[in-house]
């Protein structure tokens, strides 16, 4: 295997304005609306049908196709057929409804689209999916241009792209040793660490270096939905299950078969899914909510959770038969406070995904880093790319300063008096916009401009929730 399917880190990064991007659909409200979210970033083609997108790529080198699937002639699928014969190195993308969720299984099952976004979609999961599906393009690309698709070239082009990950060689090298290890086996494994480290990119690693690479990567975040809407997610339902299932649905184990399923925030699923998780991790197989025919299905099971399990185990609110099921092979992330020496990589990470905001990459002061190293960031990873977001945003000049951070950034030389100072500064601030806001967190935390996980963190830390 040569080094670019085992370094991430050093895959070319994909430039916006060389990669050029095709979206497809018979709405144009849909077109419109993606051309002003992503138009300054991508190099953008739209077309209203199938016929006038395959006008388009065989004018244009498209590097990712995203499509609709219910359209008026030639559908999504039939359209996705002709691309995988004609332009087998384009990444290809499903944009559709839950309500084709039939369609979505087969289009992923057979190879015909790599990844689906649902309708109505959100702009940062899109932006995601982008930026994925471009880095992805880019190694294809490299790798068509070497030599013509033979055996061994189509195995290395299943394997997917590489996620990228900052700190692959700092703070996250043995846990990363680890993961492609068990990457793969078809061994279940947990993640565990604090809000924000990064466990969805590691199970994500985990997928792209394991067999599955090919199959589908489909996630859930546990802790965003109700017992009821999480049974639906999870296993589907059949037509007349309940008041509003009007049709039958597809769950989120059928999507992700041959492939991958990330549970995320593991610990806060109810008892009673808890036992049915259960079979599907032993029988690999379970029943669509009111239908009684069971679905057997293939997949690999990745959960992540920043709970204590150990100790939801002696409270009775998590299953121990469960928790040794998912525990087979343990990975625990280190917070970004232990991994100070990713901090520069990571801001220069952040920049260049950020540049639009600015039009360029700004210089930065001799002490921001050094600065920036200091700080707890209890939030990890996730509340320190808001605040470079926020930085970029604020930043009035071309050098980036500590300044331009909230007021968390910590001198690295600040002495022990003025740490106490600066965490009475905090109490107090934390006080004051509780009581404000009448014991509101989600507004306490607006009223600061820090992240909600921050404020939380900050505030149980005081002993004020």
């Amino acid at each position: 295997m040569d080094s670019e399917s085992v370094a991430p880190t050093k895959d070319p990064k994909p430039e916006p304005q060389n990669l050029a991007i095709l979206y497809v659909d018979d709405e144009p409200d849909n077109l419109e609306l993606f051309s002003i979210h992503f138009q300054q970033d991508y190099t953008i083609h739209t077309a209203t049908s199938a016929a006038e997108g395959i006008q388009i790529m065989e004018a244009k080198e498209i590097s990712l196709l995203l499509t609709d699937e219910r359209m008026p002639g030639m559908n999504g699928i039939e359209f996705l057929e002709q691309v995988v014969e004609r332009w087998p190195e384009t990444i290809r993308v499903i944009v559709s409804a839950y309500s084709d969720s039939e369609r979505l299984l087969r289009a992923i099952n057979q190879g015909h689209a790599h990844e689906y976004i649902v309708k109505p979609w959100r702009r940062k999961e899109l932006r995601d999916c982008l930026d994925r599906s471009l880095s992805m393009a880019m190694r294809r690309r490299s790798l068509y241009r070497r030599a013509r698709l033979s055996d061994a070239l189509t195995q290395e082009l299943q394997r997917e792209s590489k996620t990228e990950i900052v700190g692959e060689k700092g703070g996250l090298s043995n846990v990363l040793t680890v993961a492609r290890k068990v990457a793969n086996t078809e061994t279940s494994v947990l993640i565990r660490g604090e809000t924000g480290t990064g466990k969805e990119v590691v199970a994500r690693y985990i997928h792209t270096h394991s067999t599955r690479a090919a199959g589908p990567f489909i996630k859930v975040n546990c802790a965003a939905l109700s017992e009821t809407l999480l049974e639906s997610e999870l296993f589907g339902h059949e037509k007349g299950a309940f008041t509003d299932a009007r049709n039958r649905r597809i769950g989120r184990f059928e999507l992700a078969h041959k492939g991958t399923i990330f549970l995320d925030e593991i610990g806060d699923i109810s008892p009673k899914l808890q036992v049915m998780l259960l079979r599907v991790l032993q029988e690999k197989e379970f029943e669509r909510v009111g239908g009684t025919k069971s679905i057997s299905v293939d997949v690999r099971v990745i959960a992540a959770t920043n709970r204590d399990l150990e100790s939801a185990i002696e409270n009775e609110t998590f299953r121990q038969d469960l928790y040794y099921r998912l525990n087979v092979f343990p990975l625990n992330l280190p917070p970004l406070r232990e991994r100070p020496e990713d901090i520069e990589e990571l801001l220069h990470f952040f920049l260049r995904k950020y540049k639009h905001l600015q039009g360029n990459i700004p210089k930065l002061s001799d002490s921001v880093v050094s600065d920036l190293q200091a700080n707890d960031w209890p939030g990890n990873i996730r509340e320190f790319e808001n605040m470079v977001q926020r930085a970029l945003v604020i930043l009035d000049s071309d050098v980036l300063g500590s300044e331009h951070f909230y007021f968390d950034v910590m001198p690295a030389k600040q002495t022990s008096h003025l740490r106490a100072d600066k965490e009475n500064t905090q109490f107090e601030a934390i006080r004051k916009a509780l009581e404000a806001n009448h014991g509101n967190c989600t507004r306490a935390a607006k009223a600061l401009g820090i992240a909600r996980t921050t404020f939380n963190s900050r505030a149980k830390k005081f002993g004020l929730i």
